[in-house]
């Protein structure tokens, strides 16, 4: 059963700074919590309503399998923890994996430059898993990426990337990356001999894009031919066209 003191704890979650804290995050629903405990380790325990136990038996068998610790708890506490308007009445408590940062022998990276809506991040980080783009950087004054607007948006993709929070570009350029920018007045497009090359792919801020300074470190800006109507793309849709011309396929 789930205590007083525990629920409270979990509540710490839905913010920032407990999330910091504690090193976890939250994640809900029968459908991420299966995907969570089947393609990671990242569970620590679940949080299910008494009235869901009968409806999540190979839940409760996987969680008994991996040794994952479960609390039941009344309905109505279960809503307290859960940001959507009805509740599913399963939540999961996840750890927050630091990866070093290290896999400069990747082909593909992808920086997040500013990205400081939930939405856009949580489909970005989605898109990057499906085109197995699976590092990840991000700047200062982005998102928080385990944000629970942006964990839901990114349908379990945080089981398969690693996110690395706070990272100076210039890391990448003494690495031998191409840094290329999605930008609206870039004029280049990739060369095919360029698709063999070390590529990092950089997303700027929904309403500013890149600042000077960042736009400095780009070798190339490459924009999305506009061929019918519209002033411009979302970054996230933007993003998915680009990391879908980059992809290793």
């Amino acid at each position: 059963m789930l205590s007083a003191k525990r629920l409270k704890q979990i509540q710490l979650l839905k913010t920032k700074k407990g999330r910091l804290k504690e090193n976890l995050f939250l994640i809900e629903g029968k459908r991420s919590v299966e995907n969570y405990i089947l393609k990671s380790d990242l569970v620590q325990e679940i949080v299910i309503s008494d009235l869901e136990i009968e409806s999540n038996k190979y839940i409760i068998e996987l969680c008994n399998r991996k040794k994952i610790n479960l609390l039941t708890a009344p309905k109505k506490i279960i809503s307290k923890l859960s940001d959507t308007k009805t509740p599913s009445g399963i939540l999961g408590i996840c750890k927050i994996v630091q990866p070093g940062l290290k896999d400069f022998d990747a082909k593909r990276w992808l920086y997040l430059h500013k990205i400081k809506d939930p939405g856009n991040m949580g489909t970005i980080l989605r898109t990057a898993a499906w085109f197995n783009i699976k590092n990840i950087a991000l700047s200062v004054d982005s998102a928080d990426p385990f944000n629970n607007k942006v964990v839901r948006s990114a349908m379990g993709a945080h089981t398969f990337i690693n996110i690395h929070q706070k990272i100076d570009i210039n890391i990448f350029i003494k690495e031998n990356y191409l840094l290329i920018g999605a930008d609206q007045n870039g004029k280049s497009r990739l060369r095919k001999t360029e698709h063999t090359k070390k590529i990092m792919l950089c997303l700027g801020s929904e309403s500013e894009g890149f600042d000077m300074s960042f736009k400095m470190n780009l070798k190339k800006l490459i924009s999305i031919k506009k061929i019918g109507y519209g002033e411009s793309l979302n970054v996230a849709i933007a993003g998915s066209i680009l990391m879908n011309e980059i992809s290793i396929k």
